[in-house]
Order: C-alpha cells, then structure tokens, then sequence
C-alpha cells in the first residue's frame, strides 16, 4: 500500500473538470484571429515537439472530443476519476505535465488521450468497471499513450507539419497553432481515436506501461483483467462499435497484460469504494 488513500483523500489536489476543460473551445477561438509573429523552419521527420506545443496541439484534439460528446454532470464522479487519474500519473515517466482527467456522457465504451495530458473516458466505460483498480488500469492505459506520444508520433509521421513550414507564435499564448494547421491535426488525431486507431505496437505498449504504473501507485495490476474480460463480453454491441474498429480485441490484449503483471499479486482493489463514488 502505497499512496493511494493519502493522494485520494486530498480532495483539492484536482481541480473542477468544467473549469479545466469546460473552456477549451473559448480558448481556441480566442487565438483564431492571432497572426503568426515569428518563425522557425522545422524538419517535420526529425524534430520533436516541445511540451508546451504539445500542451497547444492537446487543447485542439481535446475540444474536438468535447464538440463529439459533452461532459458528464457528475461532479462527484467527475473528481473521483480526476484523483484516481492523477495519483497514477505521478508514478507514470511524466509526472510533471499538466495532467487533466474528465468523464464523457456517452453510453459508448471508450476512453480518450489527447496529447499534452487530456484524458477522457466515457459513462459506458465506467459501467463497464467494477473496482477501483480496474479503472487504475484503464487510466493507466491512457496516461502512457501520453508519456509515449503516440498521437504526436502519427502527425509526424503524416508530414501534417511539413519541412519548411513557419510556425505561428503569438506573444499572449506562445502558440504554434494556426486556423489551417490546428484543423490539420485535430483532423488527424480525431481520425485515430475514432476511426483507425493506434498500430498494434502502439496499444500493446500501452496496455504493459499502464498496468505497470498502476501497480506502482498501490493498485493491484491484474484487476485490468477482469475489465478486459468484460469488455470481450461486450464485443459485437453498438456500445462498442468504436473501441472495437481502433484497439486489439479483449483476447489479444489479455496475454500482454498477463506477462506485464506476471506473478504479482499484492495491490489495492478498492471494488468497495469504486460501488460508493459510482453510486453518486
């Protein structure tokens, strides 16, 4: 046992999710109208992003899920996951990006990792859940597609920034995004967790780094299982159209996590907890 009760007990360690991601699409349109006021030339196969353009291609892709689905009314549930998330980032390889967890309302069974730390999961996900632990592991599983920068690796990789390109800098806000760019890549990513997803590669990785890290944040690892479990009970319903069509099937997953967590079988579950915050 580690953290996790000290970490959840501090109630205003995560901010209200309306007041971090309820403004997103004002803070887009307020940098519409910016023009670019300097320039660098990058090589769109060789150079990496830094984190605070990360965080701007973040904000993009984020407000285009919340265009797609509103954010639950659930305060309680919206805080609970909100701490659940962040007492597992900070044993994650990032633990000082600027993280933001927030629950969806869509019966859809589905979680979200935008860029820069913006982390969403759906109603119909947590339904899906039964303790405390597999949603360790299921927030898990979207905190290291941040860390590895598996949707930044796919703009790169689709020239979306392209050698040569000017990128747009604005005095107030620093950031790079342009009208035309900012829709090129939120077109992208939008397309990857919701149409095509990930490589294989991509979500197998994922599954091992997040059960990894839930285990180190006290959780008991193995629970994530069970959610897969659920989830391959669930496969061929309209609720899982869109995870079925861009991640692996339960059963690929399943031997992934299994080697991830070995033998190990010490951790919190916490299932009563999770019945009494869900309740709510």
């Amino acid at each position: 046992m580690r953290t996790i009760l000290m970490t959840l007990v501090a109630a205003g360690f995560a901010a209200n999710a309306h007041a971090q991601l309820g403004g997103l699409l004002d803070k887009i349109d307020r940098h519409k109208d910016k023009v670019k006021k300097g320039a660098s030339v990058v090589t769109a196969a060789s150079r990496e992003f830094t984190e605070d353009e990360e965080a701007d291609i973040g904000r993009v892709v984020a407000a285009r899920v919340l265009k797609t689905y509103p954010l639950s009314k659930n305060e309680k549930l919206q805080q609970y996951v909100s701490l659940v998330g962040h007492t597992i980032a900070q044993y994650s390889a990032r633990p000082t990006l600027e993280w933001h967890f927030a629950v969806i309302e869509t019966p859809v069974v589905n979680a979200f990792s935008c860029p820069g730390g913006y982390i969403f999961v759906t109603t119909g996900a947590l339904k899906a859940i039964q303790s405390e632990a597999e949603l360790a592991g299921l927030l898990g599983h979207e905190i290291a597609h941040a860390t590895q920068k598996h949707i930044l690796k796919e703009v790169k990789r689709a020239n979306t920034i392209s050698a040569g390109m000017d990128l747009a800098k604005t005095t107030s806000s620093g950031s790079f995004l342009n009208d035309s760019l900012g829709e090129k890549i939120s077109n992208l990513a939008y397309e990857k967790l919701f149409t095509t997803g990930l490589s294989r590669r991509d979500e197998q990785e994922a599954d091992r780094i997040g059960v990894e890290i839930a285990q180190a944040a006290g959780y008991k690892a193995a629970e994530f299982i069970h959610f897969l479990e659920t989830l391959g009970e669930l496969e061929g319903s309209a609720q899982m159209k869109v995870l079925t069509s861009t991640h692996p099937s339960a059963a690929e997953r399943i031997p992934t996590v299994k080697k991830a967590v070995g033998n190990a079988t010490d951790g919190e579950v916490l299932a009563d907890r999770w019945k009494e915050w869900a309740s709510k």
